[in-house]
C-alpha cells in the first residue's frame, strides 16, 4: 500500500503510519492522510495536515493474549472449572475458596480489558 522509503508530503516525516485495515496512510506528526484504494491504487485524501491536525482515529479492538475478552473470560473459567473437577488445587486447600478466588481475579481482569 504505501513503501518504506515514502515521506510525508506536508512535513517529511519519514515515518508514515498505515492503518491497512481501513487502507489509510497517515503521518502522526502533522496529520496528513490519505485512504488508498487497495484495487486500482487511486489516493483520495482526507486531511491535509497542518499544526492543529490530528491524526485520524483508529480504531483498536481490546483484546485479552489475541482473543476477545469474553472469550477469554469463558474459557479461562472453563479451564479453572476443569481444574478443580480434576483436583488440580487440593494442594491450596479448600478447593471451593481457590476456585472462587481465581473466577474474581479471572472476571477483574475481564472488566477492565472489556
Amino acid at each position: 500500500m504505501a513503501e518504506e522509503n515514502m515521506a510525508c508530503p506536508q512535513c517529511g516525516n519519514p515515518q508514515l503510519d498505515v492503518d491497512a485495515e481501513n487502507s489509510v496512510v497517515f503521518c502522526k506528526k502533522c496529520g496528513f492522510a490519505v485512504r488508498v484504494d487497495p484495487a486500482t491504487g487511486n489516493v483520495t485524501p482526507i486531511q491535509t495536515g497542518g499544526p492543529a491536525a490530528q491524526a485520524p482515529a483508529v480504531y483498536h479492538e481490546k483484546s485479552i493474549l489475541g482473543m476477545d475478552p469474553l472469550t477469554f473470560w469463558m474459557g479461562g473459567t472453563a479451564v479453572i472449572l476443569l481444574a478443580t473437577i480434576f483436583g488440580f488445587f487440593r494442594a491450596f486447600g479448600d478447593e471451593i475458596t481457590t476456585f472462587g478466588t481465581l473466577e474474581i481475579l479471572l472476571t477483574a481482569l475481564w472488566l477492565l480489558k472489556k
